[in-house]
């Protein structure tokens, strides 16, 4: 513990999408929230006496005591990525950096894919291993804030890094588009150009499951996003994520999620989703529309 004492303490993660015309505050934290908002959008950020549309991607930075809200764009579901996070371990070693100082900058533009990709590695740290939340993800964090810091002082835009290459980015957006279709591996491949084993090869390497694994996952989120966000049966689902046997459908989906779909249904129901819109989870390496992780409810 004591060779953490200087990182940044994570409490809550998450990466929603709320229903368009919702909003959220006013409200006063106790502690420190970053969020980002990947699209521009008619969302307006109040903080104060001040108020920001979001017309393009930026970081949103709120310290304690701020009071402040969010009014979704009214037209368009609106998506943000979010951190709460405190200093606790040790006060005095806080970083010396303007976002975090009172009166400091509350909207900072752009970014570029290095933040990003820093930040939702932290969410997949506080949804795949939380046990080292306080470590690894205090590490990244820690970085994060630096980097977003950076930003504001006209410093250098990130560089832009591919996480993975274009074919299989294709591909990614290909199935779900096109997830209540039939879809085979062999018309992917042929989509991006490469043979069918470089295709599936290359996909392996680079997203850690076989393409016919990748729809299968895409299609359970998509269903789970269904029956949490809409009223349809779970045969109605089941057609709907492209599987043409309800049986076939249940028992797939009970294999991945450990729970039959009614179940599941019925556990993750929740009043504070219900502003959440329904979405796919692209190349996420999270279940998409989710609090991945609340040290506050441990």
């Amino acid at each position: 513990m004591h060779g953490q004492s200087f990182l940044p303490v994570i409490h809550v993660s998450g990466d929603v999408v709320k229903k368009p015309g919702t909003g959220l505050g006013p409200r006063v934290l106790g502690d420190y929230e970053l969020l980002f908002f990947p699209d521009g959008s008619g969302t307006v950020y109040r903080v104060e006496e001040e108020a920001h549309t979001l017309r393009e991607p930026c970081f949103i930075m709120t310290r304690p005591g701020e009071r402040h809200q969010y009014d979704y764009d009214p037209q368009q579901p609106t998506r943000h990525l979010f951190l709460h996070f405190g200093f606790e371990r040790n006060a005095t070693v806080m970083p010396d950096l303007d976002i975090l100082k009172p009166g400091g900058p509350s909207v900072v533009p752009g970014g570029g894919e290095l933040p990003l990709s820093m930040l939702k590695q932290i969410l997949f740290v506080s949804h795949a291993a939380p046990d080292r939340v306080d470590s690894w993800g205090g590490a990244l964090l820690l970085a994060l804030l630096h980097e977003v810091n950076g930003l504001t002082e006209g410093g250098p835009p990130a560089l832009r890094q591919s996480r993975i290459p274009p074919q299989l980015a294709k591909a990614l957006d290909h199935i779900e588009k096109h997830l209540d279709e039939p879809l085979s591996v062999e018309r992917l491949a042929q989509a991006s150009g490469w043979t069918h084993e470089h295709f599936s090869r290359s996909f392996v390497k680079h997203l850690g499951r076989t393409p016919r694994e990748a729809i299968i996952h895409k299609r359970i989120e998509r269903a789970c996003q269904m029956l949490l966000h809409e009223e349809r049966s779970v045969k109605e689902v089941a057609y709907a994520v492209g599987f043409a046997d309800e049986n076939y459908f249940s028992r797939v989906f009970k294999s991945v999620k450990g729970m039959t779909a009614t179940e599941y249904r019925t556990k993750h129901s929740n009043p504070i989703y219900k502003d959440l819109a329904p979405i796919g989870d692209g190349d996420s390496l999270y279940p998409p529309n989710r609090i991945l992780y609340n040290s506050w409810t441990k």
